[in-house]
């Protein structure tokens, strides 16, 4: 065994990192080839026998074995074949050499079957030999940048993974029978079912029974149409109370557009519907009754104002300047107003001050007729109080809608609302209750806490939740409140003492930092809840403060990668447009005469065929013009080419102006000029032939030069092809011509 170093500095030096072994029992041979890798930077292994082939390989990993397939002690492709089983070296590439040319079959079967990663024949020659060994050193470059590339999408996807299964909504992929095919942890616990045991099952099985027939209606919606649907729905988990929930199905589609599986989410909004369900039956109602009046309209003018008369929900009607035309009986007993003070006044400008339902100042902007005014669409269910002259809020649910013509313009405005003043009332006391049990659910794993100021601000209640977060037991608040502020970092408490000490609270969550014990940093999200008293005063702040740690780290990388896949696309919408423009021009200058701008002969056949193909689809008429100018060779001999191109030019400008937007006007070539008219029968063709060469007869830049034009037209007959018409039209072009010229005529 011998070794050898590349000398410094030498040509070869970008080389001298890597490892060649060359193992030959032909010292000649063996020498030859030593010398052109050292000079070539390679730092050099050699040896003579299998055995040293195996034990140098394995000691030393070099990037390259040339390898003798005839060896002392054996076989050079056994020796390949153990190189090759062995995984260790994986990244070592394998060249056997022999003395005479191996078959093409022996070559690929010994590739095919992972022995050899090339052969060469000796003895080797310097400029094959080198060129080889770059190659397979590339083909080594790039399997090592695979395997990387291959890491880094399973650590991609290990971090998707964990999003998907961290996510605080449920997540399913449905196939197109309805079958659960994945499932988020979310959606396991929704269900109250482990995520294993729910994939492979029907998703049908968790929907209540009273509403299976609208999940399978949204399901045959999906696949009929694959657009996304949504719809709210009980569904019935294992062994627990039904809940409403609010699904969406978005497709995913295969190449061919056949969709594959659909993706689920589910949200839990139980609560909102049961809500909705205790205080919505009158919107309900006073809904439907909005939508009776409205279909009574149209039928009988009289029968709408009897109505309008004894309704017992306040109407407005609002014309499109914004001033209002009518208020019924019902409004100005709501309102506290006589109808002299409500109608022609402004909409938007009440003369009773509005209210907010947290009890601050209704701006006129988020009014129900203002904004359906603005945004032409309906507004409904707002609700706001209405200050009465002695003091008393009259509570309304109000909604507006739009009053379109046929073209779209707005015309007017229509308001209803119906006096919920006692309805608001049992409604807050049923949510205070409701609130007040669901604050007291100790096994919450959020931290519930209410704050009472007054008649002494203190902590009124925290939940034990507070202990598994930060460390401190409640009682430890309780005992002393600061505790609490000192976990909450400075930046962040100051916005909390600001929210109580300016109302209105705020209604997007506050996020702060806490420290709790251990120094563990947590993100928190917490909602606050205003309690005013009766007149409307605050009394007390009540929240919910939720962990959301890992869903701001989640958040952040999604943010990440959403900044490198916008820069993607940007980068691919640059490139689509650039590209659609060059497209474009390639077209245009494909399909243009260069000298007339005119349709050139491919362009014209190209229309000519379509045009007889639609012809005979739809039975219309299809006529073709065939013209030639009388005198340009003339013109060409006397003054010269570019006397006859400006004279074409000016036809061919004279030739468009004429023809209609349908028309294709073309130059098939010297002085033969087409029209293709689409839609036009024999005499139109002919009447537009006459009026062409009258112009041509008064345009002075032809006449100076005497050229006239001859016409031939010919209309399309059914069954007949596009050579066909196009030669009738030349024939009487031809006809047009032996008469002299400077005429038209028609070929049948």
């Amino acid at each position: 065994m011998a070794e050898a170093l590349a000398r410094p500095g030498g040509a070869g030096a970008a080389h001298a990192a890597l490892t060649v072994l060359a193992v030959d029992d032909d010292a000649d041979v063996l020498r030859a080839t030593e010398r052109i890798l050292l000079e070539a930077g390679f730092r050099v292994l050699t040896g003579t026998t299998a055995a040293e082939a195996l034990e140098l390989t394995r000691r030393h990993l070099p990037a390259l074995v040339l390898l003798d397939v005839m060896l002392p002690d054996g076989d050079g492709v056994d020796v390949a074949r153990q190189l090759k089983s062995d995984p260790a070296l994986a990244d070592v590439f394998v060249i056997l050499l022999s003395g005479v040319k191996i078959s093409s079959d022996d070559q690929a079967k010994g590739l095919a079957e992972g022995l050899a990663d090339g052969y060469m024949v000796r003895p080797l020659r310097k400029p094959e030999l080198l060129a080889r060994i770059e190659a397979f050193l590339r083909i080594r470059a790039q399997n090592k940048e695979l395997r990387c590339a291959r890491l880094e999408l399973e650590e991609q996807r290990a971090k998707y993974f964990e999003l998907f299964d961290l996510a605080p909504v449920g997540y399913l992929a449905l196939d197109d029978t309805g079958m659960v095919r994945d499932a988020n942890r979310a959606a396991a616990l929704l269900l109250d079912v482990g995520q294993q045991p729910l994939v492979g099952r029907p998703f049908s099985i968790f929907v209540f029974a009273a509403d299976r027939d609208v999940y399978h209606r949204h399901m045959r919606s999906l696949r009929e149409i694959g657009w996304a649907q949504t719809c709210e729905l009980r569904l019935q988990p294992v062994g627990a109370e039904p809940f409403w929930g609010h699904l969406e199905w978005q497709p995913q589609r295969a190449a061919d557009g056949e969709p594959l599986r659909y993706h689920l989410t589910i949200t839990d909004v139980h609560e909102r519907v049961v809500a909705q369900e205790a205080s919505g039956r009158l919107n309900e109602v006073l809904e439907e009754r909005v939508l009776a009046r409205t279909a009574e309209l149209a039928e009988s003018e009289e029968r709408l104002r009897r109505l309008f008369e004894t309704m017992t929900e306040g109407v407005v009607l609002i014309a499109a300047d914004g001033r209002i035309v009518s208020a019924n009986p019902a409004a100005e007993s709501i309102l506290g107003l006589a109808s002299a003070m409500i109608e022609g006044r402004v909409h938007d400008a009440p003369q009773r001050k509005l209210l907010r339902p947290d009890g601050t100042p209704l701006p006129a902007t988020e009014m129900p007729g203002p904004r359906a005014m603005k945004e032409k669409r309906a507004v409904k269910d707002v609700v706001m109080g209405v200050v009465q002259p002695e003091g008393a809020v009259c509570w309304i649910n109000a909604s507006a809608a739009p009053l379109l013509d046929a073209a779209g313009e707005l015309e007017g405005v229509v308001s209803v609302f119906t006096d919920i003043t006692e309805h608001k009332r049992a409604e807050e006391e049923l949510r205070e209750n409701e609130e007040r049990y669901r604050r007291l659910a100790d096994n919450a794993p959020d931290i519930i806490f209410r704050y009472d100021l007054s008649p002494t601000a203190h902590l009124a209640y925290m939940s034990p939740a507070v202990e598994a977060i930060t460390g401190h037991t409640p009682e430890e608040l309780y005992t002393d409140p600061q505790v609490m502020l000192d976990i909450v970092d400075p930046q962040d408490i100051e916005q909390i003492r600001r929210a109580i000490k300016s109302p209105p609270l705020p209604d997007e969550p506050i996020l702060m930092r806490w420290t709790c014990k251990g120094d563990v940093i947590r993100w928190m999200e917490s909602r606050l809840l205003a309690v005013c008293d009766a007149d409307g005063r605050l009394v007390a702040v009540e929240g919910i403060t939720r962990d959301i740690t890992a869903r701001k780290q989640a958040e952040e990388e999604v943010r990440q990668r959403n900044q490198e896949l916008a820069r993607l696309n940007a980068d691919l919408v640059d490139e689509t447009a650039a590209l659609a423009e060059a497209n474009a021009t390639i077209t245009r200058v494909a399909a243009t005469d260069d000298l007339t701008g005119l349709a050139n002969r491919r362009h014209f056949y190209e229309s000519l065929e379509k045009a007889v193909s639609l012809a005979r689809r739809h039975g219309s008429p299809l006529a073709v013009l065939s013209l030639d100018l009388d005198g340009l060779k003339r013109v060409n001999d006397s003054a010269g080419h570019e006397a006859g191109d400006e004279v074409l030019t000016s036809f061919a400008a004279l030739l468009a102006a004429l023809c209609r937007a349908e028309d294709l006007p073309g130059r098939l070539g010297g002085d033969e000029f087409s029209v293709l008219l689409p839609g036009m029968e024999l005499g139109g063709a002919l009447g537009l032939a006459e009026r062409l060469l009258a112009a041509v007869s008064s345009r002075e830049a032809l006449a100076q030069r005497g050229v006239t034009v001859s016409a031939g037209v010919a209309q399309w007959a059914p069954g007949g092809l596009p050579d066909d018409l196009l030669r009738r039209a030349d024939q009487a072009l031809y006809a047009a011509k032996r008469g002299g010229g400077n005429a038209a005529a028609s070929g049948r």
